[in-house]
């Protein structure tokens, strides 16, 4: 079965673009994994016990908002499961990527000014992701597909 890959935040925000991401897999016939980063490096000057609990209730977190939105796509019909990862974001995309022996990224671009990333870093990441795992990447925001990566015949494409 092909297999979706997913980050999120897994906010409100994220919810017009989870909801396109569940359609998708549906129409593809694939399985969901959600995806979340904990990154807790900007806590480095902390004592390293509090450091311990707050990355666990940060997963704890991170699983509840995820396990939320496995449920509306279990709902819809969606074979789907999450993953919480840990450290630098693009390193732990890779990682799972590979794990997960992923098909298709889906990368949302959050909704208003609610995150931190912009359009460009998210297509300077689809390129990079597309072009070192051979992998397709589409890029939504709002729910529409508003970029499309991939490679045919061992030449990238941008659409």
């Amino acid at each position: 079965m092909k297999k979706i890959l997913f980050p999120t935040r897994g906010g409100l925000s994220s919810r017009a673009n989870q909801d396109r991401a569940i359609s998708l897999a549906k129409e593809r016939g694939a399985r969901l994994i959600f995806f979340h980063v904990t990154d807790i490096r900007f806590l480095n000057h902390m004592a390293s016990p509090l450091l311990i609990d707050i990355e666990k209730e940060m997963d704890e977190l991170a699983t509840f908002m995820l396990a939320m939105a496995q449920e509306r796509a279990e709902k819809a019909g969606v074979e789907a499961r999450y993953v919480v990862g840990h450290g630098i974001f693009r390193q732990a995309l890779k990682k799972v990527i590979e794990e997960q022996e992923v098909s298709l990224i889906l990368l949302g671009a959050p909704q208003g000014r609610t995150g931190l990333t912009t359009l460009d870093f998210l297509q300077e990441l689809a390129q990079e992701l597309q072009t070192d795992t051979g992998v397709e990447v589409i890029l939504i925001k709002n729910g529409e597909i508003i970029d499309h990566f991939t490679s045919e015949s061992g030449e990238f494409e941008h659409e």
